[in-house]
């Protein structure tokens, strides 16, 4: 399967976002990754793109689908960070 495109967000600097993701069967395998790309910053000309996606927790979500809870970190330390988050999901 192709990957998708879950979902975007905007960190601020030294901030961390936490995502819960749902809607997959129980016959499918999720990993997920990130491509980040640097924000904004008073007085930073050289903006930093890095951060850091923690991967571990799964669930089966109250309507029956599988679900995941990731977390992201902005490591740029004096600015934002535009992420988004990419599932490639296998099937069983």
């Amino acid at each position: 399967m192709p990957v998708q495109d879950v979902v975007w967000d905007t960190i601020a600097a030294n901030s961390s976002s936490d995502w819960f993701i749902h809607g997959y069967s129980d016959t499918e395998a999720v990993v997920f990754s990130i491509v980040v790309f640097p924000g904004t910053g008073e007085g930073v000309p050289y903006p930093e793109a890095h951060a850091t996606l923690t991967q571990g927790e799964s669930f089966q979500h109250v309507d029956g689908t599988q679900a995941y809870k990731i977390y992201i970190q902005n490591n740029a330390p004096f600015n934002s960070c535009d992420v988004h988050v990419l599932a490639i999901v296998e099937s069983l």
